[in-house]
Protein backbone atom coordinates (compact mmCIF):
# COMPACT_ATOMS: atom_id res chain seq x y z
CA UNK A 1 0.00 0.00 0.00
CA UNK A 2 1.18 3.47 -0.87
CA UNK A 3 -0.01 6.72 0.24
CA UNK A 4 -0.65 9.84 -2.71
CA UNK A 5 1.01 12.65 -2.22
CA UNK A 6 -0.94 15.24 0.29
CA UNK A 7 -0.44 18.81 1.17
CA UNK A 8 1.27 17.35 4.18
CA UNK A 9 4.32 16.74 2.27
CA UNK A 10 7.95 18.42 3.26
CA UNK A 11 11.08 18.53 1.89
CA UNK A 12 13.09 15.77 3.45
CA UNK A 13 10.56 13.09 2.72
CA UNK A 14 11.75 10.06 0.52
CA UNK A 15 8.95 9.39 -2.33
CA UNK A 16 8.54 6.91 -4.68
CA UNK A 17 8.11 7.88 -8.21
CA UNK A 18 6.31 5.80 -10.69
CA UNK A 19 3.91 6.24 -14.09
CA UNK A 20 6.38 8.64 -15.66
CA UNK A 21 6.18 8.79 -19.84
CA UNK A 22 9.47 10.08 -20.56
CA UNK A 23 12.25 9.67 -17.82
CA UNK A 24 11.25 5.68 -17.58
CA UNK A 25 14.04 4.71 -16.20
CA UNK A 26 13.01 6.53 -12.70
CA UNK A 27 9.54 4.63 -12.41
CA UNK A 28 9.55 2.84 -9.37
CA UNK A 29 13.12 4.10 -7.83
CA UNK A 30 13.10 6.46 -4.44
CA UNK A 31 14.02 9.89 -4.26
CA UNK A 32 13.78 12.59 -1.28
CA UNK A 33 11.90 15.95 -1.55
CA UNK A 34 14.05 19.30 -2.36
CA UNK A 35 11.41 22.19 -2.82
CA UNK A 36 7.74 22.71 -4.47
CA UNK A 37 8.25 24.33 -7.36
CA UNK A 38 5.30 27.23 -7.58
CA UNK A 39 6.56 27.90 -10.91
CA UNK A 40 5.12 25.00 -12.28
CA UNK A 41 3.49 22.98 -9.49
CA UNK A 42 6.20 20.23 -9.19
CA UNK A 43 8.15 19.00 -6.75
CA UNK A 44 12.28 19.09 -7.55
CA UNK A 45 13.56 15.49 -5.89
CA UNK A 46 16.88 14.44 -6.02
CA UNK A 47 16.52 10.86 -7.39
CA UNK A 48 19.09 8.13 -7.50
CA UNK A 49 21.40 9.40 -10.25
CA UNK A 50 22.65 12.25 -8.22
CA UNK A 51 20.83 14.45 -10.14
CA UNK A 52 17.50 16.61 -9.22
CA UNK A 53 14.37 16.41 -11.46
CA UNK A 54 10.91 18.45 -11.64
CA UNK A 55 8.49 15.91 -11.59
CA UNK A 56 4.43 16.16 -10.80
CA UNK A 57 3.08 15.12 -7.49
CA UNK A 58 0.67 12.63 -9.17
CA UNK A 59 3.97 10.73 -10.26
CA UNK A 60 5.06 10.63 -6.49
CA UNK A 61 3.93 8.32 -3.44
CA UNK A 62 4.17 7.98 0.08
CA UNK A 63 5.61 4.69 0.82
CA UNK A 64 3.55 2.25 2.70
CA UNK A 65 4.41 3.35 6.62
CA UNK A 66 5.74 0.09 9.01
CA UNK A 67 3.88 -1.79 10.67
CA UNK A 68 4.50 -1.71 14.51
CA UNK A 69 4.95 -4.36 16.81
CA UNK A 70 1.65 -5.46 18.89
CA UNK A 71 2.05 -4.73 22.54
CA UNK A 72 -0.31 -6.35 25.43
CA UNK A 73 -3.54 -4.55 25.43
CA UNK A 74 -3.10 -3.06 21.84
CA UNK A 75 -4.76 -3.47 18.99
CA UNK A 76 -2.44 -3.94 15.15
CA UNK A 77 -2.64 -0.75 13.44
CA UNK A 78 -0.85 1.22 11.09
CA UNK A 79 1.02 4.55 12.25
CA UNK A 80 0.56 7.08 9.11
CA UNK A 81 3.44 9.33 10.46
CA UNK A 82 5.58 6.92 11.00
CA UNK A 83 9.44 8.13 10.95
CA UNK A 84 12.78 6.68 11.54
CA UNK A 85 13.58 6.29 15.23
CA UNK A 86 16.67 8.62 16.19
CA UNK A 87 19.71 7.49 17.97
CA UNK A 88 18.91 8.31 21.87
CA UNK A 89 15.28 6.11 21.03
CA UNK A 90 17.09 3.38 20.24
CA UNK A 91 19.32 3.92 23.36
CA UNK A 92 16.32 2.90 25.28
CA UNK A 93 16.03 -0.34 23.59
CA UNK A 94 13.26 0.96 21.21
CA UNK A 95 13.80 -1.47 18.48
CA UNK A 96 13.97 0.68 15.02
CA UNK A 97 12.16 -0.15 11.97
CA UNK A 98 14.24 -1.62 9.76
CA UNK A 99 13.68 -2.08 5.33
CA UNK A 100 13.90 -5.69 4.37
CA UNK A 101 16.41 -7.46 2.19
CA UNK A 102 13.98 -7.16 -0.78
CA UNK A 103 12.92 -3.42 -0.56
CA UNK A 104 16.76 -2.74 -0.30
CA UNK A 105 17.87 -4.67 -3.09
CA UNK A 106 14.98 -3.31 -5.43
CA UNK A 107 15.41 0.11 -4.26
CA UNK A 108 17.98 2.10 -7.14
CA UNK A 109 18.75 4.74 -4.20
CA UNK A 110 20.38 2.71 -1.83
CA UNK A 111 22.13 0.49 -3.80
CA UNK A 112 24.55 2.26 -5.26
CA UNK A 113 26.24 2.91 -1.87
CA UNK A 114 26.52 -1.00 -1.46
CA UNK A 115 27.88 -2.07 -4.97
CA UNK A 116 29.92 0.76 -4.41
CA UNK A 117 32.41 -1.60 -2.94
CA UNK A 118 32.54 -3.86 -6.61
CA UNK A 119 35.35 -3.04 -9.02
CA UNK A 120 34.05 -2.65 -12.35
CA UNK A 121 34.02 -6.42 -13.71
CA UNK A 122 31.87 -7.39 -10.84
CA UNK A 123 29.58 -4.58 -11.55
CA UNK A 124 29.32 -5.61 -15.42
CA UNK A 125 28.02 -8.89 -13.69
CA UNK A 126 25.53 -6.98 -11.04
CA UNK A 127 23.53 -5.91 -14.20
CA UNK A 128 20.85 -8.78 -14.07
CA UNK A 129 17.65 -6.67 -14.19
CA UNK A 130 16.42 -3.15 -15.01
CA UNK A 131 16.57 -1.80 -11.65
CA UNK A 132 20.03 -3.23 -11.08
CA UNK A 133 21.48 -1.53 -14.15
CA UNK A 134 19.95 1.07 -13.67
CA UNK A 135 21.79 0.96 -9.92
CA UNK A 136 25.53 0.33 -11.73
CA UNK A 137 25.02 3.57 -14.21
CA UNK A 138 24.80 5.90 -10.42
CA UNK A 139 27.60 3.55 -8.87
CA UNK A 140 31.11 5.30 -8.24
CA UNK A 141 33.09 2.96 -9.58
CA UNK A 142 36.09 1.88 -7.47
CA UNK A 143 39.57 3.76 -8.69
CA UNK A 144 41.40 0.40 -6.71
CA UNK A 145 41.59 -1.86 -3.92
CA UNK A 146 45.08 -1.94 -3.66
CA UNK A 147 48.55 -0.13 -3.25
CA UNK A 148 50.24 -1.90 -6.04
CA UNK A 149 49.21 -0.49 -9.62
CA UNK A 150 49.97 -3.52 -10.91
CA UNK A 151 46.97 -5.42 -9.56
CA UNK A 152 44.48 -2.73 -9.49
CA UNK A 153 40.81 -3.44 -11.27
CA UNK A 154 41.12 -0.37 -13.17
CA UNK A 155 40.01 -0.66 -17.43
CA UNK A 156 42.66 -1.41 -19.28
CA UNK A 157 41.96 -1.43 -23.30
CA UNK A 158 44.31 -3.01 -25.33
CA UNK A 159 43.02 -4.70 -28.34
CA UNK A 160 40.41 -3.39 -31.05
CA UNK A 161 37.72 -5.45 -29.44
CA UNK A 162 37.75 -3.80 -26.27
CA UNK A 163 38.11 -0.38 -28.22
CA UNK A 164 35.49 -0.90 -29.68
CA UNK A 165 33.11 -1.60 -26.71
CA UNK A 166 34.00 1.46 -25.02
CA UNK A 167 30.79 2.99 -26.44
CA UNK A 168 28.62 0.39 -24.59
CA UNK A 169 30.49 0.79 -21.83
CA UNK A 170 30.08 3.91 -21.41
CA UNK A 171 26.52 3.76 -21.24
CA UNK A 172 26.62 1.03 -18.89
CA UNK A 173 29.20 2.41 -16.22
CA UNK A 174 29.69 6.59 -16.39
CA UNK A 175 30.95 6.58 -13.47
CA UNK A 176 34.41 5.08 -14.38
CA UNK A 177 37.63 6.41 -12.82
CA UNK A 178 40.45 5.15 -14.62
CA UNK A 179 40.88 4.24 -18.30
CA UNK A 180 44.19 3.25 -19.54
CA UNK A 181 45.13 2.35 -23.07
CA UNK A 182 48.26 0.59 -23.22
CA UNK A 183 49.19 -0.69 -26.57
CA UNK A 184 52.67 -2.48 -27.69
CA UNK A 185 53.63 -0.88 -31.37
CA UNK A 186 52.61 -4.16 -33.21
CA UNK A 187 49.07 -4.31 -31.54
CA UNK A 188 48.93 -0.73 -32.73
CA UNK A 189 49.05 -0.86 -35.89
CA UNK A 190 46.81 -3.90 -36.14
CA UNK A 191 43.83 -0.88 -36.30
CA UNK A 192 43.69 2.64 -37.28
CA UNK A 193 42.00 5.16 -34.50
CA UNK A 194 39.95 7.48 -36.67
CA UNK A 195 41.35 11.10 -37.18
CA UNK A 196 41.18 13.86 -35.61
CA UNK A 197 40.90 17.70 -36.17
CA UNK A 198 43.77 18.96 -38.36
CA UNK A 199 44.90 15.73 -39.09
CA UNK A 200 48.53 15.36 -40.94
CA UNK A 201 47.10 14.70 -44.86
CA UNK A 202 49.50 12.60 -45.73
CA UNK A 203 48.79 9.71 -43.02
CA UNK A 204 45.14 10.06 -43.78
CA UNK A 205 43.63 6.78 -45.66
CA UNK A 206 40.93 8.18 -48.10
CA UNK A 207 37.77 5.83 -48.20
CA UNK A 208 37.98 5.04 -51.67
CA UNK A 209 41.34 3.21 -51.47
CA UNK A 210 40.37 1.58 -48.16
CA UNK A 211 41.16 -2.21 -48.90
CA UNK A 212 37.06 -3.42 -48.57
CA UNK A 213 38.13 -6.20 -46.76
CA UNK A 214 40.29 -3.78 -43.99
CA UNK A 215 38.20 -2.87 -40.49
CA UNK A 216 37.04 0.98 -40.39
CA UNK A 217 39.15 2.98 -38.36
CA UNK A 218 37.90 2.81 -34.30
CA UNK A 219 36.12 6.11 -33.26
CA UNK A 220 36.99 6.66 -30.14
CA UNK A 221 35.39 10.18 -28.68
CA UNK A 222 32.66 7.63 -26.81
CA UNK A 223 35.76 8.38 -23.74
CA UNK A 224 33.96 11.80 -23.36
CA UNK A 225 31.25 10.36 -21.85
CA UNK A 226 33.09 9.08 -18.76
CA UNK A 227 32.56 12.33 -16.81
CA UNK A 228 33.73 11.37 -13.65
CA UNK A 229 36.88 10.31 -15.04
CA UNK A 230 40.18 10.59 -12.61
CA UNK A 231 43.06 9.10 -14.04
CA UNK A 232 43.70 8.93 -17.83
CA UNK A 233 46.52 6.62 -19.51
CA UNK A 234 47.66 6.15 -23.11
CA UNK A 235 49.91 4.46 -24.45
CA UNK A 236 51.68 3.38 -27.88
CA UNK A 237 48.27 4.29 -30.05
CA UNK A 238 48.95 5.79 -32.92
CA UNK A 239 46.87 9.07 -33.17
CA UNK A 240 46.88 11.61 -35.93
CA UNK A 241 45.31 15.34 -35.30
CA UNK A 242 43.44 16.86 -32.23
CA UNK A 243 41.33 14.84 -29.91
CA UNK A 244 39.94 18.16 -28.12
CA UNK A 245 37.67 15.43 -26.26
CA UNK A 246 40.66 14.00 -24.32
CA UNK A 247 41.07 17.05 -22.50
CA UNK A 248 37.69 17.80 -20.78
CA UNK A 249 37.89 15.59 -17.62
CA UNK A 250 37.38 18.38 -14.61
CA UNK A 251 37.71 15.70 -12.26
CA UNK A 252 41.16 14.70 -13.81
CA UNK A 253 43.95 13.92 -11.34
CA UNK A 254 46.09 11.75 -13.49
CA UNK A 255 47.30 12.16 -17.26
CA UNK A 256 49.60 9.98 -18.44
CA UNK A 257 50.49 9.85 -22.34
CA UNK A 258 53.36 8.70 -24.43
CA UNK A 259 54.46 7.75 -27.84
CA UNK A 260 50.92 8.68 -29.08
CA UNK A 261 52.05 9.24 -32.69
CA UNK A 262 51.27 12.72 -34.35
CA UNK A 263 48.97 13.99 -31.57
CA UNK A 264 48.44 17.51 -31.74
CA UNK A 265 47.91 19.30 -28.18
CA UNK A 266 48.95 22.75 -26.23
CA UNK A 267 49.89 22.96 -22.80
CA UNK A 268 47.29 26.01 -22.52
CA UNK A 269 44.44 23.27 -22.64
CA UNK A 270 45.59 22.59 -18.84
CA UNK A 271 42.45 24.86 -17.64
CA UNK A 272 40.31 22.15 -18.52
CA UNK A 273 41.88 20.46 -15.62
CA UNK A 274 42.10 22.13 -12.85
CA UNK A 275 42.48 19.10 -10.43
CA UNK A 276 45.55 17.67 -12.59
CA UNK A 277 48.04 16.23 -9.87
CA UNK A 278 50.46 13.96 -12.00
CA UNK A 279 51.16 15.10 -16.04
CA UNK A 280 53.19 12.74 -18.07
CA UNK A 281 53.79 13.13 -21.23
CA UNK A 282 56.72 11.50 -22.66
CA UNK A 283 57.79 11.79 -26.34
CA UNK A 284 55.35 14.10 -27.42
CA UNK A 285 56.98 15.74 -30.27
CA UNK A 286 53.92 17.55 -31.38
CA UNK A 287 53.20 19.16 -27.98
CA UNK A 288 53.14 22.87 -28.06
CA UNK A 289 53.36 25.70 -25.50
CA UNK A 290 55.18 26.72 -22.36
CA UNK A 291 56.12 25.91 -18.68
CA UNK A 292 54.05 29.19 -17.79
CA UNK A 293 51.00 27.37 -19.09
CA UNK A 294 51.29 25.10 -16.42
CA UNK A 295 50.80 27.75 -13.92
CA UNK A 296 46.98 27.25 -13.53
CA UNK A 297 47.97 23.60 -11.51
CA UNK A 298 50.28 25.71 -9.36
CA UNK A 299 47.91 24.76 -5.98
CA UNK A 300 47.65 20.74 -7.24
CA UNK A 301 50.46 19.54 -9.23
CA UNK A 302 52.70 17.10 -7.99
CA UNK A 303 54.37 15.24 -10.52
CA UNK A 304 55.50 17.04 -14.64
CA UNK A 305 57.03 14.90 -16.62
CA UNK A 306 58.06 16.58 -20.51
CA UNK A 307 60.97 14.72 -21.09
CA UNK A 308 61.50 15.20 -24.86
CA UNK A 309 58.94 17.47 -25.82
CA UNK A 310 61.36 19.64 -27.87
CA UNK A 311 59.07 22.10 -28.88
CA UNK A 312 58.33 23.36 -25.28
CA UNK A 313 59.56 26.21 -24.15
CA UNK A 314 60.22 28.59 -20.86
CA UNK A 315 62.31 28.59 -17.88
CA UNK A 316 62.58 26.38 -14.79
CA UNK A 317 62.06 29.48 -12.55
CA UNK A 318 58.12 29.03 -13.59
CA UNK A 319 58.06 26.47 -11.41
CA UNK A 320 59.71 27.23 -8.47
CA UNK A 321 56.71 28.37 -6.34
CA UNK A 322 55.17 25.47 -7.30
CA UNK A 323 53.93 24.12 -3.42
CA UNK A 324 52.88 20.50 -4.05
CA UNK A 325 55.57 19.99 -6.70
CA UNK A 326 57.61 16.44 -5.56
CA UNK A 327 59.32 15.79 -9.20
CA UNK A 328 60.50 16.91 -12.39
CA UNK A 329 61.78 15.60 -15.27
CA UNK A 330 62.43 17.70 -18.59
CA UNK A 331 64.92 15.85 -20.12
CA UNK A 332 65.71 16.13 -23.71
CA UNK A 333 63.63 19.96 -23.73
CA UNK A 334 66.21 21.73 -25.68
CA UNK A 335 63.84 24.88 -25.63
CA UNK A 336 63.60 25.42 -21.62
CA UNK A 337 66.50 27.24 -19.95
CA UNK A 338 67.75 28.51 -16.74
CA UNK A 339 70.26 28.30 -14.34
CA UNK A 340 70.12 26.33 -10.43
CA UNK A 341 72.53 28.76 -8.94
CA UNK A 342 69.60 31.13 -9.32
CA UNK A 343 67.45 28.65 -6.92
CA UNK A 344 67.23 30.50 -3.70
CA UNK A 345 65.76 29.64 -0.60
CA UNK A 346 62.12 28.54 -0.09
CA UNK A 347 62.29 27.57 -3.86
CA UNK A 348 60.85 23.96 -4.76
CA UNK A 349 59.67 23.29 -1.47
CA UNK A 350 58.58 19.80 -1.61
CA UNK A 351 61.08 18.65 -4.65
CA UNK A 352 62.26 15.18 -4.19
CA UNK A 353 63.80 14.74 -8.00
CA UNK A 354 64.65 17.06 -11.03
CA UNK A 355 66.18 15.58 -14.09
CA UNK A 356 66.65 18.71 -16.14
CA UNK A 357 67.98 19.41 -19.66
CA UNK A 358 71.52 20.51 -20.95
CA UNK A 359 69.88 24.01 -21.90
CA UNK A 360 69.49 24.50 -18.15
CA UNK A 361 73.01 25.59 -16.34
CA UNK A 362 74.34 22.57 -14.31
CA UNK A 363 71.75 20.46 -15.22
CA UNK A 364 72.80 17.96 -18.11
CA UNK A 365 75.99 16.87 -18.84
CA UNK A 366 79.23 18.96 -17.59
CA UNK A 367 80.79 21.04 -20.03
CA UNK A 368 84.24 21.12 -18.45
CA UNK A 369 86.60 19.46 -15.52
CA UNK A 370 86.95 23.48 -14.39
CA UNK A 371 83.26 24.39 -14.00
CA UNK A 372 82.39 21.19 -12.23
CA UNK A 373 83.13 22.20 -8.95
CA UNK A 374 80.34 25.69 -9.31
CA UNK A 375 77.97 23.54 -10.88
CA UNK A 376 78.38 20.67 -7.60
CA UNK A 377 78.00 23.94 -5.39
CA UNK A 378 75.07 24.64 -6.65
CA UNK A 379 73.94 21.65 -6.30
CA UNK A 380 74.44 21.41 -2.66
CA UNK A 381 72.57 24.33 -1.99
CA UNK A 382 69.27 22.43 -3.41
CA UNK A 383 70.08 19.35 -1.74
CA UNK A 384 71.15 21.21 2.13
CA UNK A 385 67.24 22.12 1.60
CA UNK A 386 65.85 18.87 0.04
CA UNK A 387 68.46 16.06 1.04
CA UNK A 388 66.34 14.07 -1.39
CA UNK A 389 67.59 16.09 -4.20
CA UNK A 390 71.05 13.98 -6.08
CA UNK A 391 69.98 10.84 -4.23
CA UNK A 392 71.25 8.06 -6.72
CA UNK A 393 72.07 9.98 -9.63
CA UNK A 394 75.28 11.44 -11.43
CA UNK A 395 76.01 13.95 -13.96
CA UNK A 396 79.03 13.06 -16.12
CA UNK A 397 81.58 15.01 -17.98
CA UNK A 398 80.27 15.85 -21.72
CA UNK A 399 81.32 13.32 -24.32
CA UNK A 400 82.36 16.44 -26.55
CA UNK A 401 84.83 17.57 -24.04
CA UNK A 402 88.24 17.78 -24.93
CA UNK A 403 89.03 16.68 -21.44
CA UNK A 404 87.91 12.98 -21.93
CA UNK A 405 90.25 10.49 -22.91
CA UNK A 406 90.45 6.11 -23.22
CA UNK A 407 93.61 4.53 -22.32
CA UNK A 408 92.32 1.03 -23.35
CA UNK A 409 92.70 0.29 -19.43
CA UNK A 410 90.65 -2.73 -17.61
CA UNK A 411 87.08 -0.68 -16.59
CA UNK A 412 88.01 -0.47 -13.08
CA UNK A 413 90.97 1.73 -14.32
CA UNK A 414 88.98 4.04 -16.39
CA UNK A 415 88.48 7.72 -16.10
CA UNK A 416 86.52 8.69 -13.43
CA UNK A 417 84.49 10.90 -15.64
CA UNK A 418 81.69 11.21 -13.52
CA UNK A 419 80.67 12.99 -9.54
CA UNK A 420 78.58 12.44 -6.84
CA UNK A 421 77.59 13.41 -4.13
CA UNK A 422 78.69 11.33 -0.71
CA UNK A 423 77.86 11.80 3.16
CA UNK A 424 79.31 11.06 6.30
CA UNK A 425 75.81 11.11 8.81
CA UNK A 426 74.88 14.84 8.41
CA UNK A 427 78.68 16.16 6.28
CA UNK A 428 77.94 16.57 2.69
CA UNK A 429 80.56 16.03 0.00
CA UNK A 430 81.24 15.63 -3.54
CA UNK A 431 83.93 13.17 -5.55
CA UNK A 432 84.76 11.90 -9.25
CA UNK A 433 84.03 8.05 -9.60
CA UNK A 434 84.55 5.81 -12.87
CA UNK A 435 81.40 4.15 -10.88
CA UNK A 436 82.94 0.84 -10.50
CA UNK A 437 84.05 0.00 -6.89
CA UNK A 438 87.94 1.03 -5.74
CA UNK A 439 87.40 3.89 -8.92
CA UNK A 440 86.68 7.13 -7.06
CA UNK A 441 89.20 9.93 -6.44
CA UNK A 442 89.31 11.81 -3.18
CA UNK A 443 86.43 13.73 -1.60
CA UNK A 444 85.46 17.38 -1.89
CA UNK A 445 84.15 18.12 0.89
CA UNK A 446 81.57 21.27 1.56
CA UNK A 447 81.06 21.08 4.84
CA UNK A 448 83.06 20.97 7.55
CA UNK A 449 84.04 17.98 9.80
CA UNK A 450 81.94 17.68 13.27
CA UNK A 451 83.52 18.37 15.91
CA UNK A 452 81.93 14.96 17.96
CA UNK A 453 82.76 11.97 15.61
CA UNK A 454 79.71 9.38 16.45
CA UNK A 455 79.97 6.03 15.68
CA UNK A 456 78.32 6.44 12.52
CA UNK A 457 79.98 9.34 10.93
CA UNK A 458 83.42 7.19 11.51
CA UNK A 459 81.49 3.90 9.66
CA UNK A 460 80.12 6.01 7.12
CA UNK A 461 83.51 8.52 6.56
CA UNK A 462 85.25 4.54 6.56
CA UNK A 463 83.40 3.41 3.62
CA UNK A 464 83.71 6.21 1.42
CA UNK A 465 87.78 6.20 1.92
CA UNK A 466 88.11 2.51 1.01
CA UNK A 467 86.50 3.64 -2.14
CA UNK A 468 89.78 5.56 -2.80
CA UNK A 469 92.20 2.99 -3.94
CA UNK A 470 93.36 3.63 -7.85
CA UNK A 471 93.08 7.39 -7.43
CA UNK A 472 94.40 8.43 -3.98
CA UNK A 473 95.81 11.92 -3.91
CA UNK A 474 92.97 12.93 -6.57
CA UNK A 475 90.49 15.55 -6.24
CA UNK A 476 89.99 15.44 -10.52
CA UNK A 477 90.55 13.36 -13.44
CA UNK A 478 94.14 13.05 -13.52
CA UNK A 479 95.62 14.00 -16.79
CA UNK A 480 95.97 11.60 -19.63
CA UNK A 481 99.81 11.56 -18.77
CA UNK A 482 98.93 11.39 -15.14
CA UNK A 483 96.79 8.37 -15.85
CA UNK A 484 99.28 6.28 -17.87
CA UNK A 485 101.90 7.02 -14.77
CA UNK A 486 99.50 5.71 -12.17
CA UNK A 487 98.33 2.78 -14.40
CA UNK A 488 101.72 1.68 -14.67
CA UNK A 489 102.70 2.03 -11.03
CA UNK A 490 99.78 -0.06 -9.81
CA UNK A 491 100.68 -3.03 -12.33
CA UNK A 492 104.28 -3.23 -11.18
CA UNK A 493 102.90 -3.78 -7.10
Amino acid sequence: MEESMGNDAHAGDEVEISSLRKMVHLNGTKGRLVRFVNEVKRWSVECCDDRTHEIKPENLSVPAAPIRETKAGESLGVTSNARKKPAYAIMRGTVPNHPSVKEVLGNTYILPNILGFLDWKELLQARVCRRWREAVRCTPVPESRTADSWQTPELYVGNREAAEALIWLSDALPMLTSLNFLFNIGKSKLFQVANGEDAELSLMVSPILRNRNSPRPVDISCIANFHHLRNLAIHGLHLNGRYPFLFEFSNLRTLDFYNLGRLKWDLSILVNMPNLEKLSCISAYFLTGSLSDTRVLRETLKELGLSHCTKIDGNLKELADFPMLRAISLHGCKNIVGDIRHIRSGDFQSIESMGLPASVWGGGDLPSIEETPDIMRAWYTLKKQHSSVFTNMRLRLSLDSPERYDNNVHHSREMPSHVEFVQAEKRLGWRWTNCVFGGACETNWLDPEPSNLSLRYTKELQKIVDDVTFYEGFFAPPTQGEHLQRYSEFRGW
